[in-house]
């Protein structure tokens, strides 16, 4: 019998049992689903953390959680721990050991949006290890007098806010506090960062001590930032500062860095769980689909004695029913890919309109390996069913 002849026959029989035909498919479908977007979530996640933390080398701030500094000052997704005075970060403006001290202040809002005070300082911050800058207008100016702000890119396309637009902040970081009196212009709008400060209001942060001067809420006029981005001179210099602050009662130094790679560990762990969750899933719905093939094939000696009287050898029958399976399984493997992908892009896309995060996937070869396994073994362990049936059928006289 053709190769053809065999390959047709084996998809006529796939048709003529929908039902049957459907589940096996999806069955495989969903168990590699369910291991792509295990496997892009984690790596996407690691990605985009690491792409948000590239800028922030090293941050000063109130003794407190580093998490929750980190949560603050990088992410932009948690309220402050404590201020700490102008001095503080005057003294380390001032230190040989720093190559550029960056003043942020938080605690304001519009919309959301949340309210950074800085300086210029900020613009020298370079994105990683590039030479570029990590923070560069893309259309208007930098802030350069009183009530004055720059827009994030992700701030400007979703507040509706454009260059001459004027708003007013909201006292805390939900966007639905009081309402500070000042109206700040919108004078720039910044390129994509891919990270959470594309949610940022950048204003200048003696506009931020005045507001709340007013409000009552820096009775004295005393000037404080929530936190210092440094940018060392040196490896050497950033431990010798790091040691100089182990001791400190009132300030911590953290490495963003150090602490992603403990969120990342924790990743990691839920990683191998979920992986031994995906592994048996896998197995069970590999074991579902030979067993359905099993019985589609004992169910199949009228079609097998057809075929036999209509000339088809014992070994075609053997490879129409292999095929059969091998059909099931590969469509399964490859729609469970598309599934996966999907389904990975929906979560990516939740995880980034709630934490500004773009998490990064590539398509990489273990993602590929994920049905490409699938397929193999559910081959060869269809092979070997359908084979041990064909024994005992010809044994049978079949």
């Amino acid at each position: 019998m053709r190769v053809s002849t065999v390959v047709r026959i084996s998809l006529r029989h796939l048709i003529s049992r929908p039902f049957q035909t459907f589940s096996s498919i999806s069955v495989i479908a969903l168990s590699a689903a369910l291991a792509v977007i295990l496997m892009l979530l984690a790596h996407g996640l690691v990605g985009g953390l690491t792409r948000a933390v590239e800028p922030f080398d090293i941050v000063v701030s109130a003794k407190g959680s580093p998490y929750q500094l980190v949560l603050n000052a990088v992410f932009l997704q948690d309220a402050p721990a404590g201020n700490i005075e102008w001095e503080s970060y005057a003294e380390l403006r001032d230190d040989a050991r720093v190559d550029l001290a960056v003043p942020l202040g938080f605690g304001d809002s519009y919309r959301g949006f949340e309210i950074v005070g800085t300086t210029g300082e900020i613009l020298r911050i370079r994105g990683g290890l590039s030479d570029s800058p990590w923070l560069r207008v893309k259309e208007g100016r930098w802030f350069e007098r009183q009530y004055e702000a720059v827009l994030g890119a992700r701030a400007a396309s979703e507040s509706g806010l454009a260059i001459g637009g004027r708003f007013r902040t909201s006292h805390g970081i939900t966007g639905y506090g009081d309402e500070h009196e000042e109206f700040y212009e919108v004078v720039g709008i910044l390129h994509d960062v891919m990270g959470p400060y594309d949610r940022a209001v950048f204003v200048n942060i003696e506009d931020i001590w005045a507001a709340h001067e007013r409000h009552g809420e820096n009775e004295g006029g005393e000037r404080e930032v929530t936190a210092v981005l440094i940018r060392p001179v040196s490896y050497a210099g950033a431990y010798s500062l790091a040691a100089s602050y182990q001791r400190d009662e009132r300030r911590q130094l953290v490495f963003p860095a150090q602490t992603a790679v403990r969120l990342f560990s924790m990743i990691g762990r839920g990683e191998e769980f979920l992986s031994i969750v995906v592994y048996a899933v896998s197995g069970f719905a590999l074991l579902v689909t030979l067993l359905a093939l099993y019985w589609s094939s004992a169910g199949r000696k009228r079609e097998r004695a057809l075929l036999r009287v209509l000339g088809a050898s014992r070994r075609d029958i053997l490879m129409i029913a292999w095929l059969e399976g091998t059909f099931s399984i590969l469509a399964g493997a490859v729609i469970g890919e598309i599934l996966g992908r999907a389904g990975t892009y929906a979560v990516f896309k939740l995880l980034h309109s709630v934490t500004a995060i773009y998490p990064l996937a590539p398509m990489t070869v273990k993602e590929l390996a994920i049905p490409a396994a699938l397929s193999a073994i559910g081959s060869l362990c269809g092979f070997a069913v359908t084979a041990g049936d064909r024994s005992a059928d010809i044994a049978r006289g079949a």
